[in-house]
């Protein structure tokens, strides 16, 4: 996210702020999730036995508010960047780009509920600390991803052209 963080700073003032202050949320549940198993951390991926009884049973607790937050936080970041598109001059709900980039927003939303729905039916026969990792990384992958193939590119649209 550092190319994207660099791309915002070209929006208008009070959406640079709301931007800016989204991302420093994703950017802190990524490392929440990152950093809250120990285990994740360790390769090969630990499996938790060397964690005592109530560390494992808070990372097993843990777990589905992890999976859900971000279900929350990426929601409520999309209807932002939605309306901060709506609000340039010549961008409507029709126009092409727009309707791919809230294709891309509610394709992100589905990979993540099914993220969570998967790894909440799994998590009682697979290694806590696998799901942990692999959550962070999937959710890193698609952020990257859309940052580069559609924020990016917006961002750098809205951009006063020297002429």
């Amino acid at each position: 996210m550092l190319v994207h963080n660099k791309a915002i700073n070209q929006l208008a003032p009070t959406d640079y702020a709301i931007i800016k202050k989204e991302h420093k949320q994703l950017e802190k549940y990524l490392n929440d999730i990152r950093d809250a198993c120990n285990c994740s951390h360790q390769y090969p991926v630990a499996d938790c036995e060397s964690c005592d009884r109530e560390k494992h049973t808070s990372c097993q607790g843990r777990l589905p508010s992890f999976l859900f937050h971000i279900i929350d936080l990426a929601g409520k970041h999309f209807d932002h960047e939605e309306t901060i598109m709506l609000s340039r001059p010549h961008i409507t709900e029709n126009y092409e780009y727009f309707r791919v980039h809230r294709q891309a927003h509610l394709d992100i939303m589905q990979n993540l509920q099914a993220l969570a729905d998967n790894y909440l039916s799994a998590r009682q026969v697979t290694n806590t600390a696998e799901i942990y990792r692999l959550f962070y990384e999937k959710i890193s992958i698609m952020f990257n991803e859309h940052d580069c193939l559609f924020d990016d590119p917006f961002i750098e649209s809205t951009k006063i052209k020297n002429i």
